[in-house]
């Protein structure tokens, strides 16, 4: 199972919003929510791109967030 949670966590503990996380991502703010709700659907760029925005605990979040798709408990 997917734990997006995670991704809202790593994105609010790094102090963005959801506007400011899609533009980060080059998506319209409804496009970022989506992905939100559904993170499976996030392209590796987008990740990259929030990761290097990021400070290193909410990287950390983040990196646990894409393992809970690729390797779910």
């Amino acid at each position: 199972m997917v734990k997006d949670d995670l991704f809202a966590a790593a994105r609010a503990g790094a102090g963005m919003t959801q506007a400011k996380a899609a533009s980060i991502c080059g998506l319209s703010l409804e496009a970022y929510r989506s992905r939100e709700k559904k993170p499976g659907d996030f392209r590796l760029k987008e990740l990259s791109s929030l990761a290097e925005s990021m400070g290193e605990n909410s990287r950390k979040i983040l990196s646990d967030a894409v393992l809970s798709i690729f390797l779910p408990e």
